[in-house]
């Protein structure tokens, strides 16, 4: 091997080295990324299953309050019926 040819392969491995030592600065980045959004997701899920829980409670409050309202309405209607039955009976 001339001397040439060990100054190019020693360029090359430099270029080889220097590359992958920044591609392991980028992986190690991503990995610390990744966590980071990983943590995030979990959070993001725990706050999705609390507003379900809300969302249920609240779903059966307005099952109740409508069940009442209908309940009252059926009183509604009878004392209205019965107003008319006896505004017929006084005409």
């Amino acid at each position: 091997m001339t001397e040439d040819q060990e100054k190019e392969l020693f360029n090359t491995l430099a270029t080889l080295v220097t590359g992958v030592r920044s591609i392991q600065s980028q992986v190690g980045t991503l990995q610390s990324e990744f966590g980071t959004i990983k943590s995030d997701v979990q959070d993001i899920k725990e706050t999705q299953n609390e507003h379900s829980r809300i969302l249920n409670r609240l779903d059966a409050k307005t099952d109740s309050i409508a069940e009442t309202v209908m309940t009252n309405d059926k009183r509604l209607t009878a004392v209205e019926k019965d107003v008319s039955n006896l505004r017929g009976e006084i005409h």
